[in-house]
């Protein structure tokens, strides 16, 4: 098979760089006192020698790709529980939209016909859960998944680059042999140390759609760059048609990163929405370190990780502004 439908078709992304392993994860590891590391998607074992630096006597791993000389294993099917072990890994990412848009459905159709979700790698997670203990490098997109979360300890944001072919955004979770309560579970950006889980769920912003709001019209009155471009002093904003550094008439339903907005309101307050809608958004991102919001391929120029704002939580950003401006209307 060809090296490159070969890794597309496995999902492969191997991990040569180890700072993802924060002092509070290393923490963990010791917490766990266990003493095999073991990989069930080893790969190019890049992870299993960080575990043997780190003080790992035995190392065990698997893979279902019998040139890399592993035990062979077809680990998003079944996972052996092994005992006094930790599981250090980093799956196989692939979502079902992407393997039929690189015509490799069929070679891993089966995953997708057990997997409740879009990811193979959140099948991945489920299998490795039936160890007690574990470190998996996942997408970031993992923490506004509906993938449930109640064995975690930890998620920690990673902002550097951590593969060397892929600009990919990715989170490390770890998880336990015990379910608990989201004000237990730990949210991390690197180093530092966010909140709990429970505030960040609190915090997300829903729609209550009573008002009309039509993204990617023709008829818009406020644009949206909903996504962060790589200078800090250009981020996600809402702003006049006129302003935005793109042209509109490219815009199609689908448009995702920049769109126009139609809502039903008096020209006169146009500004006014889009400065309270603005201000809105700041507070949202400073109050949740946006964690909240989907991370996007690449880092802006002074590392931090680029940003997406999806259209729900820009409506209900929209809806909020829209009360601020008509502040003696009742909405239902």
């Amino acid at each position: 098979m060809d090296a490159t439908i070969k890794k597309q078709t496995l999902g492969q992304f191997f991990t040569k760089n180890d700072f993802w392993l924060k002092n509070h994860i290393l923490d963990f590891i010791k917490l766990t006192k266990t003493t095999i590391a073991f990989d069930p998607f080893a790969g190019s074992g890049d992870l299993l020698k960080v575990a043997k630096k780190i003080g790992f006597q035995k190392i065990k791993g698997f893979d279902i790709d019998k040139s890399l000389n592993w035990k062979i294993n077809d680990s998003l099917l079944s996972i052996p529980k092994i005992k006094n072990s930790i599981i250090i890994t980093n799956p196989p990412y692939l979502t079902n939209y992407s393997a039929k848009r690189k015509n490799i459905y069929d070679s891993v159709k089966k995953y997708f016909e057990i997997c409740k979700y879009d990811n193979i790698y959140q099948l991945a997670i489920e299998q490795c859960l039936n160890n007690d203990f574990g470190i998996i490098i996942v997408p970031e997109t993992f923490i506004n998944s509906k993938f449930p979360k109640h064995r975690l300890t930890s998620i920690t944001i990673i902002e550097d680059q951590l593969f060397n072919d892929t600009e990919n955004p990715v989170c490390v979770i770890c998880y336990d042999n015990k379910n608990k309560t989201y004000d237990k579970i730990k949210i991390y950006k690197n180093d530092k140390m966010l909140g709990i889980l429970e505030y960040f769920e609190k915090m997300r912003r829903t729609p209550q759609k009573n008002i009309y709001i039509k993204f990617n019209s023709p008829k818009g009155q406020i644009a949206l760059r909903a996504v962060d471009t790589t200078d800090p002093a250009r981020p996600i904003s809402f702003m006049k048609p006129k302003e935005i550094d793109y042209k509109l008439s490219n815009i199609k339903q689908s448009s995702r990163l920049i769109t126009v907005i139609e809502l039903n309101i008096e020209k006169e307050i146009i500004e006014k929405i889009i400065k309270f809608s603005n201000d809105l958004l700041f507070d949202f991102r400073k109050k949740t370190s946006d964690v909240l919001l989907s991370p996007f391929k690449g880092n802006k120029k002074n590392g931090e990780r680029r940003r997406r704002l999806d259209y729900l939580t820009a409506r209900a950003i929209l809806e909020n502004a829209y009360e601020m401006a008509h502040p003696t209307m009742k909405l239902f």
